[in-house]
Protein backbone atom coordinates (compact mmCIF):
# COMPACT_ATOMS: atom_id res chain seq x y z
CA UNK A 1 0.00 0.00 0.00
CA UNK A 2 1.32 3.44 -0.92
CA UNK A 3 1.27 6.32 1.63
CA UNK A 4 1.69 9.87 0.44
CA UNK A 5 4.05 11.57 2.99
CA UNK A 6 4.75 14.66 0.94
CA UNK A 7 1.85 16.60 2.56
CA UNK A 8 3.01 18.78 5.59
CA UNK A 9 0.92 20.07 8.56
CA UNK A 10 0.65 23.83 8.92
CA UNK A 11 -0.09 25.60 12.31
CA UNK A 12 -3.06 27.92 11.97
CA UNK A 13 -2.78 31.62 12.77
CA UNK A 14 -5.58 31.23 15.29
CA UNK A 15 -3.57 28.78 17.37
CA UNK A 16 -0.55 31.06 17.32
CA UNK A 17 -2.65 33.96 18.59
CA UNK A 18 -4.05 31.89 21.46
CA UNK A 19 -0.55 30.76 22.43
CA UNK A 20 0.71 34.34 22.51
CA UNK A 21 -2.23 35.40 24.70
CA UNK A 22 -1.52 32.60 27.16
CA UNK A 23 2.16 33.51 27.36
CA UNK A 24 1.35 37.19 27.98
CA UNK A 25 -1.22 36.26 30.63
CA UNK A 26 1.32 34.03 32.39
CA UNK A 27 3.90 36.78 32.41
CA UNK A 28 1.32 39.19 33.85
CA UNK A 29 0.42 36.78 36.65
CA UNK A 30 4.07 36.27 37.57
CA UNK A 31 4.76 40.01 37.62
CA UNK A 32 1.70 40.78 39.75
CA UNK A 33 1.46 37.69 41.93
CA UNK A 34 1.72 39.56 45.28
CA UNK A 35 -1.07 41.98 44.41
CA UNK A 36 -3.27 39.17 43.09
CA UNK A 37 -2.61 37.09 46.21
CA UNK A 38 -3.73 39.95 48.46
CA UNK A 39 -6.89 40.39 46.36
CA UNK A 40 -7.72 36.70 46.49
CA UNK A 41 -6.68 36.26 50.16
CA UNK A 42 -6.97 39.63 51.95
CA UNK A 43 -4.81 40.00 55.11
CA UNK A 44 -6.52 39.60 58.51
CA UNK A 45 -8.06 42.67 60.04
CA UNK A 46 -5.47 44.25 62.34
CA UNK A 47 -6.20 44.14 66.08
CA UNK A 48 -7.08 47.50 67.52
CA UNK A 49 -4.31 49.02 69.64
CA UNK A 50 -5.26 49.11 73.33
CA UNK A 51 -5.37 52.43 75.11
CA UNK A 52 -4.12 53.31 78.57
CA UNK A 53 -7.73 53.84 79.62
CA UNK A 54 -8.66 50.27 78.66
CA UNK A 55 -5.91 48.93 80.93
CA UNK A 56 -7.07 51.17 83.78
CA UNK A 57 -10.64 49.92 83.48
CA UNK A 58 -9.35 46.35 83.39
CA UNK A 59 -7.18 46.95 86.47
CA UNK A 60 -10.08 48.45 88.40
CA UNK A 61 -12.26 45.47 87.57
CA UNK A 62 -9.53 43.04 88.61
CA UNK A 63 -9.01 44.91 91.88
CA UNK A 64 -12.70 44.73 92.69
CA UNK A 65 -12.56 40.98 92.04
CA UNK A 66 -9.55 40.58 94.33
CA UNK A 67 -7.13 39.63 91.54
CA UNK A 68 -4.47 41.98 92.82
CA UNK A 69 -1.42 40.58 91.00
CA UNK A 70 -3.27 40.76 87.70
CA UNK A 71 -4.49 44.28 88.49
CA UNK A 72 -0.91 45.35 89.13
CA UNK A 73 0.07 44.01 85.72
CA UNK A 74 -2.70 45.98 84.00
CA UNK A 75 -1.78 49.19 85.83
CA UNK A 76 1.83 48.77 84.74
CA UNK A 77 0.64 48.38 81.14
CA UNK A 78 -1.36 51.58 81.55
CA UNK A 79 1.68 53.49 82.80
CA UNK A 80 3.65 52.32 79.77
CA UNK A 81 1.12 54.12 77.58
CA UNK A 82 0.46 57.08 79.88
CA UNK A 83 3.26 57.64 82.36
CA UNK A 84 1.77 60.85 83.78
CA UNK A 85 -1.54 59.50 85.12
CA UNK A 86 -1.20 60.31 88.82
CA UNK A 87 -4.24 58.29 89.91
CA UNK A 88 -2.83 55.18 88.26
CA UNK A 89 0.59 55.66 89.87
CA UNK A 90 -1.01 56.10 93.30
CA UNK A 91 -3.20 53.01 93.08
CA UNK A 92 -0.36 50.95 91.63
CA UNK A 93 1.88 51.93 94.55
CA UNK A 94 -0.83 51.03 97.04
CA UNK A 95 -1.46 47.58 95.57
CA UNK A 96 2.25 46.83 95.44
CA UNK A 97 2.55 47.67 99.13
CA UNK A 98 -0.40 45.42 99.97
CA UNK A 99 1.35 42.52 98.22
CA UNK A 100 4.63 43.15 100.08
CA UNK A 101 6.41 44.49 96.99
CA UNK A 102 7.29 47.55 99.00
CA UNK A 103 10.46 48.61 97.23
CA UNK A 104 8.53 48.80 93.96
CA UNK A 105 5.73 50.67 95.73
CA UNK A 106 8.19 53.35 96.77
CA UNK A 107 9.46 53.77 93.21
CA UNK A 108 5.97 54.38 91.76
CA UNK A 109 4.95 56.64 94.65
CA UNK A 110 8.08 58.74 94.21
CA UNK A 111 7.20 59.18 90.53
CA UNK A 112 3.68 60.29 91.44
CA UNK A 113 4.96 62.81 93.99
CA UNK A 114 7.49 64.17 91.52
CA UNK A 115 4.86 64.63 88.81
CA UNK A 116 2.34 66.19 91.19
CA UNK A 117 4.24 67.85 94.05
CA UNK A 118 1.09 69.66 95.22
CA UNK A 119 -1.09 66.54 95.30
CA UNK A 120 -2.12 65.44 98.78
CA UNK A 121 -3.01 62.02 97.39
CA UNK A 122 0.46 61.55 95.87
CA UNK A 123 2.21 62.65 99.06
CA UNK A 124 0.02 60.32 101.13
CA UNK A 125 0.73 57.40 98.78
CA UNK A 126 4.44 58.09 99.21
CA UNK A 127 3.99 58.07 102.98
CA UNK A 128 2.31 54.66 102.88
CA UNK A 129 4.94 53.16 100.58
CA UNK A 130 7.85 54.49 102.65
CA UNK A 131 6.34 53.29 105.93
CA UNK A 132 5.61 49.81 104.60
CA UNK A 133 9.06 49.51 103.09
CA UNK A 134 10.65 50.67 106.35
CA UNK A 135 8.64 48.08 108.28
CA UNK A 136 9.78 45.42 105.82
CA UNK A 137 13.42 46.44 106.29
CA UNK A 138 13.10 46.45 110.06
CA UNK A 139 11.40 43.06 110.04
CA UNK A 140 14.40 41.66 108.19
CA UNK A 141 16.86 43.02 110.71
CA UNK A 142 17.80 46.21 108.89
CA UNK A 143 16.72 48.74 111.49
CA UNK A 144 19.43 51.23 110.55
CA UNK A 145 18.09 51.36 106.99
CA UNK A 146 14.50 51.55 108.18
CA UNK A 147 14.77 54.59 110.45
CA UNK A 148 15.38 57.21 107.71
CA UNK A 149 12.46 55.86 105.71
CA UNK A 150 10.14 56.10 108.71
CA UNK A 151 11.03 59.77 109.04
CA UNK A 152 10.53 60.31 105.32
CA UNK A 153 7.11 58.66 105.65
CA UNK A 154 6.15 61.07 108.45
CA UNK A 155 7.37 64.01 106.40
CA UNK A 156 5.38 62.91 103.36
CA UNK A 157 2.18 62.38 105.37
CA UNK A 158 2.52 65.74 107.06
CA UNK A 159 3.15 67.36 103.67
CA UNK A 160 -0.08 65.77 102.42
CA UNK A 161 -1.94 67.18 105.41
CA UNK A 162 -0.50 70.65 104.83
CA UNK A 163 -1.82 70.49 101.24
CA UNK A 164 -5.25 69.11 102.21
CA UNK A 165 -6.05 68.94 105.90
CA UNK A 166 -9.27 67.05 105.14
CA UNK A 167 -7.71 64.11 103.28
CA UNK A 168 -8.37 61.13 105.60
CA UNK A 169 -5.81 58.73 104.11
CA UNK A 170 -3.00 61.13 104.96
CA UNK A 171 -3.84 60.77 108.66
CA UNK A 172 -4.38 57.01 108.28
CA UNK A 173 -0.90 56.45 106.82
CA UNK A 174 0.62 58.78 109.39
CA UNK A 175 -1.04 56.70 112.12
CA UNK A 176 0.50 53.50 110.75
CA UNK A 177 3.94 55.06 110.74
CA UNK A 178 3.61 56.30 114.30
CA UNK A 179 2.49 52.81 115.36
CA UNK A 180 5.59 51.29 113.75
CA UNK A 181 7.67 53.70 115.82
CA UNK A 182 5.72 52.91 119.03
CA UNK A 183 4.50 56.50 119.26
CA UNK A 184 1.16 55.34 120.57
CA UNK A 185 -0.48 58.65 121.48
CA UNK A 186 0.37 60.12 118.10
CA UNK A 187 -0.80 56.95 116.36
CA UNK A 188 -4.15 56.89 118.14
CA UNK A 189 -4.77 60.58 117.53
CA UNK A 190 -3.95 60.33 113.82
CA UNK A 191 -6.10 57.22 113.37
CA UNK A 192 -9.01 58.86 115.14
CA UNK A 193 -8.66 61.99 113.00
CA UNK A 194 -8.86 59.82 109.87
CA UNK A 195 -12.02 58.15 111.20
CA UNK A 196 -13.54 61.51 112.10
CA UNK A 197 -12.98 62.78 108.57
CA UNK A 198 -14.44 59.72 106.86
CA UNK A 199 -14.95 56.32 108.51
CA UNK A 200 -16.21 54.81 105.26
CA UNK A 201 -12.81 54.45 103.59
CA UNK A 202 -11.07 51.09 103.42
CA UNK A 203 -7.61 52.37 104.32
CA UNK A 204 -8.96 54.44 107.18
CA UNK A 205 -10.43 51.35 108.84
CA UNK A 206 -7.44 49.20 107.86
CA UNK A 207 -5.01 51.66 109.46
CA UNK A 208 -7.17 51.83 112.58
CA UNK A 209 -7.02 48.04 112.75
CA UNK A 210 -3.26 48.11 112.37
CA UNK A 211 -2.80 50.62 115.18
CA UNK A 212 -4.98 48.51 117.48
CA UNK A 213 -3.20 45.30 116.47
CA UNK A 214 0.20 46.87 117.12
CA UNK A 215 -0.96 47.75 120.64
CA UNK A 216 -2.16 44.21 121.30
CA UNK A 217 -5.85 45.10 121.04
CA UNK A 218 -6.63 42.16 118.77
CA UNK A 219 -10.38 42.21 119.24
CA UNK A 220 -10.52 45.90 118.38
CA UNK A 221 -8.26 45.27 115.39
CA UNK A 222 -10.49 42.46 114.13
CA UNK A 223 -13.48 44.76 114.42
CA UNK A 224 -11.77 47.44 112.33
CA UNK A 225 -10.66 44.93 109.71
CA UNK A 226 -14.19 43.58 109.50
CA UNK A 227 -15.37 47.14 108.93
CA UNK A 228 -12.75 47.65 106.21
CA UNK A 229 -14.07 44.58 104.42
CA UNK A 230 -17.42 46.33 104.08
CA UNK A 231 -15.73 48.70 101.62
CA UNK A 232 -13.43 46.17 99.91
CA UNK A 233 -15.10 42.75 100.29
CA UNK A 234 -12.71 41.01 97.87
CA UNK A 235 -9.38 42.31 99.12
CA UNK A 236 -7.37 39.21 100.13
CA UNK A 237 -4.98 41.21 102.32
CA UNK A 238 -7.79 42.16 104.69
CA UNK A 239 -8.83 38.53 105.18
CA UNK A 240 -5.22 37.57 105.92
CA UNK A 241 -4.74 40.22 108.63
CA UNK A 242 -8.19 39.46 110.02
CA UNK A 243 -7.29 35.78 110.25
CA UNK A 244 -4.03 36.56 112.03
CA UNK A 245 -5.86 38.52 114.71
CA UNK A 246 -8.49 35.82 115.20
CA UNK A 247 -5.66 33.28 115.55
CA UNK A 248 -4.08 35.29 118.36
CA UNK A 249 -7.44 35.73 120.08
CA UNK A 250 -8.10 31.99 119.80
CA UNK A 251 -4.68 31.24 121.27
CA UNK A 252 -4.84 33.56 124.26
CA UNK A 253 -8.45 34.15 125.23
CA UNK A 254 -11.25 32.73 123.10
CA UNK A 255 -10.74 29.36 121.41
CA UNK A 256 -14.00 29.78 119.49
CA UNK A 257 -12.26 32.31 117.24
CA UNK A 258 -10.09 29.51 115.81
CA UNK A 259 -12.69 28.70 113.17
CA UNK A 260 -13.04 32.38 112.29
CA UNK A 261 -9.30 32.48 111.63
CA UNK A 262 -9.50 29.40 109.41
CA UNK A 263 -12.49 30.83 107.55
CA UNK A 264 -10.74 34.14 106.95
CA UNK A 265 -7.69 32.51 105.39
CA UNK A 266 -9.86 30.20 103.29
CA UNK A 267 -11.84 33.22 102.09
CA UNK A 268 -8.64 34.86 100.92
CA UNK A 269 -7.70 31.66 99.06
CA UNK A 270 -11.15 31.42 97.47
CA UNK A 271 -10.64 34.92 96.03
CA UNK A 272 -7.04 34.32 94.98
CA UNK A 273 -6.16 30.65 94.65
CA UNK A 274 -2.46 31.46 94.27
CA UNK A 275 -2.19 33.55 97.42
CA UNK A 276 0.88 32.02 99.04
CA UNK A 277 0.60 34.19 102.15
CA UNK A 278 -2.93 32.96 102.82
CA UNK A 279 -1.88 29.31 102.44
CA UNK A 280 1.14 29.96 104.67
CA UNK A 281 -0.99 31.54 107.39
CA UNK A 282 -3.65 28.84 107.08
CA UNK A 283 -1.04 26.13 107.52
CA UNK A 284 0.56 27.91 110.44
CA UNK A 285 -2.83 28.27 112.13
CA UNK A 286 -3.47 24.54 111.75
CA UNK A 287 -0.01 23.90 113.21
CA UNK A 288 -0.66 26.13 116.22
CA UNK A 289 -3.77 24.14 117.03
CA UNK A 290 -2.11 20.72 116.53
CA UNK A 291 -3.82 19.95 113.23
CA UNK A 292 -0.51 18.73 111.84
CA UNK A 293 -1.79 16.82 108.81
CA UNK A 294 -3.83 19.80 107.64
CA UNK A 295 -0.91 22.09 108.39
CA UNK A 296 1.41 20.06 106.21
CA UNK A 297 -1.07 20.02 103.32
CA UNK A 298 -1.60 23.78 103.37
CA UNK A 299 2.11 24.55 103.71
CA UNK A 300 3.06 22.16 100.92
CA UNK A 301 0.55 23.99 98.74
CA UNK A 302 2.14 27.31 99.69
CA UNK A 303 5.60 26.07 98.73
CA UNK A 304 4.25 24.65 95.47
CA UNK A 305 2.79 28.05 94.57
CA UNK A 306 5.96 29.94 95.46
CA UNK A 307 9.10 27.83 95.91
CA UNK A 308 10.98 31.04 96.81
CA UNK A 309 8.87 31.81 99.89
CA UNK A 310 11.22 31.41 102.83
CA UNK A 311 8.36 31.78 105.31
CA UNK A 312 6.32 28.95 103.83
CA UNK A 313 9.40 26.73 103.56
CA UNK A 314 10.40 27.34 107.18
CA UNK A 315 6.88 26.70 108.44
CA UNK A 316 6.69 23.51 106.38
CA UNK A 317 9.99 22.31 107.85
CA UNK A 318 8.61 22.92 111.35
CA UNK A 319 5.49 20.91 110.47
CA UNK A 320 7.61 18.02 109.18
CA UNK A 321 9.67 18.11 112.36
CA UNK A 322 6.55 18.11 114.55
CA UNK A 323 5.38 15.00 112.69
CA UNK A 324 8.81 13.41 113.29
CA UNK A 325 9.54 13.33 109.58
CA UNK A 326 13.16 14.28 110.19
CA UNK A 327 14.38 13.49 106.69
CA UNK A 328 12.05 15.98 105.02
CA UNK A 329 12.41 18.42 107.91
CA UNK A 330 16.20 18.59 107.61
CA UNK A 331 16.12 19.06 103.84
CA UNK A 332 13.41 21.70 104.01
CA UNK A 333 15.14 23.61 106.81
CA UNK A 334 18.27 23.79 104.66
CA UNK A 335 16.26 25.18 101.79
CA UNK A 336 14.49 27.70 104.04
CA UNK A 337 17.82 28.92 105.45
CA UNK A 338 19.19 29.43 101.94
CA UNK A 339 16.08 31.41 101.01
CA UNK A 340 16.31 33.54 104.16
CA UNK A 341 19.87 34.48 103.35
CA UNK A 342 18.98 35.21 99.75
CA UNK A 343 16.04 37.36 100.82
CA UNK A 344 17.40 39.33 103.76
CA UNK A 345 21.00 38.18 104.33
CA UNK A 346 20.11 36.80 107.74
CA UNK A 347 23.53 35.41 108.56
CA UNK A 348 24.85 38.97 108.31
CA UNK A 349 22.12 41.21 109.72
CA UNK A 350 20.85 38.86 112.41
CA UNK A 351 24.18 38.86 114.27
CA UNK A 352 23.14 42.16 115.85
CA UNK A 353 19.51 42.61 114.81
CA UNK A 354 16.44 41.51 116.74
CA UNK A 355 13.40 40.80 114.61
CA UNK A 356 10.86 38.07 114.05
CA UNK A 357 12.57 37.07 110.81
CA UNK A 358 15.89 36.72 112.65
CA UNK A 359 14.19 34.69 115.38
CA UNK A 360 12.90 32.32 112.74
CA UNK A 361 16.33 31.95 111.18
CA UNK A 362 17.79 30.98 114.55
CA UNK A 363 14.92 28.55 115.15
CA UNK A 364 15.57 27.03 111.73
CA UNK A 365 19.24 26.43 112.56
CA UNK A 366 18.75 24.76 115.92
CA UNK A 367 15.66 22.77 114.88
CA UNK A 368 17.51 21.53 111.82
CA UNK A 369 20.31 20.50 114.17
CA UNK A 370 17.83 18.52 116.26
CA UNK A 371 16.41 16.85 113.16
CA UNK A 372 19.89 15.67 112.21
CA UNK A 373 20.44 14.51 115.78
CA UNK A 374 17.53 12.12 115.36
CA UNK A 375 19.04 11.04 112.05
CA UNK A 376 22.30 10.23 113.86
CA UNK A 377 24.25 12.89 111.97
CA UNK A 378 25.53 14.97 114.85
CA UNK A 379 29.12 15.36 113.78
CA UNK A 380 28.49 16.20 110.13
CA UNK A 381 25.27 18.25 110.39
CA UNK A 382 23.98 18.93 113.91
CA UNK A 383 27.05 20.55 115.44
CA UNK A 384 27.50 23.05 112.57
CA UNK A 385 23.80 23.99 112.73
CA UNK A 386 23.89 24.55 116.51
CA UNK A 387 27.04 26.63 116.15
CA UNK A 388 25.40 28.83 113.51
CA UNK A 389 22.51 29.48 115.90
CA UNK A 390 24.96 30.43 118.65
CA UNK A 391 26.81 32.83 116.36
CA UNK A 392 23.55 34.67 115.82
CA UNK A 393 22.35 34.33 119.43
CA UNK A 394 25.18 33.32 121.81
CA UNK A 395 22.80 32.55 124.68
CA UNK A 396 20.32 30.46 122.65
CA UNK A 397 19.30 27.67 125.09
CA UNK A 398 17.92 25.31 122.43
CA UNK A 399 21.23 25.28 120.56
CA UNK A 400 23.12 24.60 123.79
CA UNK A 401 20.69 21.81 124.64
CA UNK A 402 21.17 20.31 121.18
CA UNK A 403 24.93 20.30 121.60
CA UNK A 404 24.52 18.46 124.90
CA UNK A 405 22.27 15.91 123.23
CA UNK A 406 24.91 15.27 120.59
CA UNK A 407 27.63 15.03 123.22
CA UNK A 408 25.62 12.41 125.04
CA UNK A 409 24.91 10.60 121.76
CA UNK A 410 28.62 9.96 121.32
CA UNK A 411 28.29 7.67 124.34
CA UNK A 412 24.69 6.52 124.08
CA UNK A 413 23.03 5.76 120.69
CA UNK A 414 20.50 8.37 119.56
CA UNK A 415 16.86 7.26 120.05
CA UNK A 416 14.75 7.29 116.90
CA UNK A 417 11.14 8.35 117.64
CA UNK A 418 8.36 6.91 115.51
CA UNK A 419 6.76 9.34 113.01
CA UNK A 420 3.38 10.77 113.91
Amino acid sequence: MYLDRSRSRHTSPRRIAILIILIVAGLFVIANQNALRQQLSPPPTPTATRTARSYVVEAQSLTEAGQIDEAIGSYIQATALDSANIDVLIELSRLLALTQRTDEAVQWAVRAAQLAPQSAQAKAALAMALDWNAASLQGRGRAADAQPEYQQAIDAAQAAISIDANYPEAYAYLAETYADLNRWTDAINAAQKAVDLNPNRVDVQRALGYVRESQGNYSGAAQAYEQALQFAPNLPYLYVVLGRNYRVIASVSDASKYQKAIDAFKHAIAIDTKNVVAYDELGWTYYNFDQLTEAQKALEQAVAIDPQSWSAAEHLAVAYYARRNYEDASVTFKKAIVLMNQTFDGDHYCVTAISRACDRLIEAYYTMGLAYYYLSQCETESYPAFQKALVLRPDEPNAKFGIQLCNDALVTPTPTPKPK
